[in-house]
Formats: structure tokens, sequence, C-alpha cells
């Protein structure tokens, strides 16, 4: 540019420095980025407005939440908002991480927050590097303190076991952060694997079926509630001879062996494997151990909310009958089942199909008041005595007549 001429327009200047522009209103609901913004999130590089909706499932979903926290935060303080975000693909893997920098500010009129910033991608330094180390160095704790509580968030809306696994293997630790990870738990005297993430479908079966007194970290840690740390192969190697050889193959550089315990009983053990190596400092073995209560806090719920939909699924199965292919002369028999919801989700109504002495056939509509586990079975108990009182041949008033009785 040669001295006099004008000064390009600040989108233009912006997009030969690589950095998008995004505006977000809260109130409307609305993000809107220009063509380089779009094409750091992996969209085509052309201004568009998005949802939050669309905005949020192109982000990792513990940075959305941090995006929040440290919007809030800036508008109190009066500061700039910065954060780094990883964008995600359609299948769920980070393909950048990029710099965001906005001056938030909130309407207290609308009761919303407006903010207009700039995305700009960033070179992340390889994790366990000195480079790597000094990036988080100065912001350690306040990153960690976010990092826990949106762990901690994240595996408290998780209602599955599997959906807590898929939860922990997303955490992006700061600082240090896993590529393999596996949950053990206990059967009797045996050690078993729950899930893993980072290693191919069959690698776990060495370790499926364990005794707890193998010379193994994770049945170390299950028998004994004491955490294991790693930090070198040689490490690995010399104080676990035996089964070195399983876990050699997989090329890992550091493990951490972590207990799960709920209310002092230790129900399993949690592995992070790193591929480079790990000093795991104090305040690194505190992330660990934190994230390691919370994961079994996690699955415990996990564990209780499934035996209580077991035992829905099968309660109410025993309420209903197997039409199965019995013919009525005349008549086609089908039925459906769509229980109300809430608690349980289980409810005392029934309906059943008895063929009579006299070849005939009763049609059985049973309803209550009530839809939990005692009204399931006290209306269980007299599906029995009304099915019973049928097939003896007796009318239908004198039926209900017994079962009235009954109940």
């Amino acid at each position: 540019m040669r001295t006099g001429e004008p000064l390009p327009a600040v989108g233009e200047a912006l997009a030969a420095l690589a950095t998008g522009l995004w505006h977000w209103d809260t109130a409307t609901g609305l993000v809107t980025v220009d063509a380089e913004a779009a094409r750091l999130l992996g969209l085509p590089a052309e201004q568009v407005s998005l949802t939050e909706a669309q905005a949020r499932a192109r982000l990792h979903p513990v940075d959305w939440n941090e995006i929040t926290g440290v919007i809030q935060l800036a508008v109190s303080e009066g500061t700039l908002a910065e954060v780094r975000i990883r964008i995600m693909d359609e299948q769920g893997r980070v393909v950048r991480v990029v710099r965001s920098r906005s001056k938030p500010s909130f309407d207290r009129a609308r009761k919303a927050y407006r903010l207009i910033g700039t995305l700009q991608e960033v070179t992340e330094p390889t994790p366990g590097t000195p480079a790597g180390r000094s990036a988080v160095t100065g912001d350690w704790r306040r990153s960690r303190e976010a990092f826990l509580l949106d762990a901690g968030r994240a595996l408290a809306e998780a209602r599955s076991t599997q959906e807590v696994l898929r939860v922990t293997a997303n955490l992006s630790m700061p600082g240090f952060s896993p590529d393999g990870l596996a949950v053990f738990g206990v059967q009797g005297d045996r050690l078993t694997v729950i899930g893993h993430h980072g290693q191919q479908q069959g690698d776990e079966n060495p370790f499926s079926d364990m005794p707890l007194d193998t010379d193994y970290p994770a049945a170390e840690v299950a028998r004994t509630g004491r955490a294991v740390y790693l930090s070198s192969a040689e490490q690995y190697k010399a104080r676990y001879p035996l089964t070195w050889p399983l876990a050699e193959r997989f090329g890992r550089k550091s493990w951490a062996f972590l207990p799960l315990t709920v209310a002092g009983r230790t129900m399993g053990a949690w592995m992070a494997a790193f591929a480079y190596p790990v000093a795991f400092t104090p305040d690194e073995r505190s992330v660990l151990a934190t994230v390691a209560r919370m994961l079994a806090q996690a699955l415990t719920r996990a564990g209780v909310a499934e035996s209580e939909r077991a035992l829905t699924d099968g309660l109410q199965r025993t309420m209903l009958p197997r039409l199965g292919p019995q013919r009525i002369p005349g008549m086609s028999v089908a039925a459906r089942y769509v229980p109300t919801g809430g608690g349980l989700q289980v409810g005392g109504d029934w309906y059943d199909v008895i063929p009579l002495p006299s070849g005939r056939f009763a049609l059985v509509i049973g309803d209550v008041q009530g839809h939990d586990v005692r009204a399931a079975g006290l209306m269980g108990q007299l599906r029995i005595a009304l099915r019973a009182y049928a097939s003896e041949g007796h009318r239908p008033d004198a039926v209900l007549s017994r079962a009235s009785r009954f109940l």
C-alpha cells in the first residue's frame, strides 16, 4: 500500500489476517458470522446467520459452556472475553482450534447479552512438551476450575452408562488429555471392562475377565482403593512385569489408574493412558482424582436408572398378555400399550383376552388409580384372579362380583 491510499474496510483487513467476525444476540437467538468465520466453523465461506443450536453443533460441548461462563464474567468485570474453542466436524472430531475475543454487553431491558467478536485459528502446542506446559501454567488453576465445573455438569446430565462413557471420552483436561480410556468394574472376584475409548473393538478382551489378584494396575486399584500412577514405560514394566506385554502393544507413554469409589466402596477403576510422558504433578493428580470421583457417581446414578428401567419394563410386560396367534372367529385382535410416563413409568392398567369353556372369548380391560409399583402389583394379582374366575365359566357379572370380593 502506497502512502495516501485509503485503508481497506475492517472486514477486508481481518480477512487478510485470516480472522473472522461474529455477532451474537441472545435476545434473538441468532449468531451471524462473516465468510471467514463461517470457514473456520467448517461452513461454506459466506456470511450466514445461524441459530444458537446450529452454532453450538459446530463447537465442542464443553467449550460452549465455557463461552457462556466467560461472557458473564467479562460483563461483570468490564473486560474482554477471550476463550479457545474446539471446532467439531459432523463425526464429532476436532478439526481446528480457534481463539475468540469479544467485548460483550448486557441489555437489562431485554435481559440479553450482545457481543461482537473475532475468530482466529491458533496452533495448539504439542501436549506434554515444554511449550504445551507453559501454555497452561499461567492460568492452570482457572482452567482447572472451569474444566471441572463443565465436566461435573456434563456427567450429571448423563442418563445411561454408555452416555457417561461418551462424556468421559470427550473430556479435554487442561494441559494434558489422555488418548485412551478404560473403565473397569468388579463382579465377584473378577475384573471386567465396562467400556473403553481410544482402542479398537476387541482390544479389551485380555482385560475383560481378569482375576482381582492379577498383577495388573487396574486390579490392584480395585483391590486396594489406591491410585497408581506410571509416568513411563520403564516404570510400568518394572512394577508390573507379568502384564506389561498386554499394555506394551498400545504404544502409550504414561498411565493413571484411579479408584472409582462411592460411599467408601470401590466399585472399579478408571484408566487414563497418554501418548506422551506425564509427570503427574500434584495438580494433575488432583484433577484426575476429582474426575474419577465424579465418574464413579455418574456411573452409580446411571446404573440405578438402568435398573429402574429394567424393573419397569419387566413389570409392565408381566401385566400385559401375549395375544399370540389365537384366532377368534369373525374378529381380529390387536393391542398397543402406551404408558403415561412419570416416575417408574409403570402403571396398573392392563388388558387380557381369555378363552372361555363355552368356546367364546372374554375381552377385559383393567384400570386403576395410581401409576407405581404397588398399583401394578395389586392389579397383577387382580388380573390373575379375574382370569381364573372367567375360566371357570361364570357370567361376566359373577366374574366381576367375585373379583370385587377378592380385591
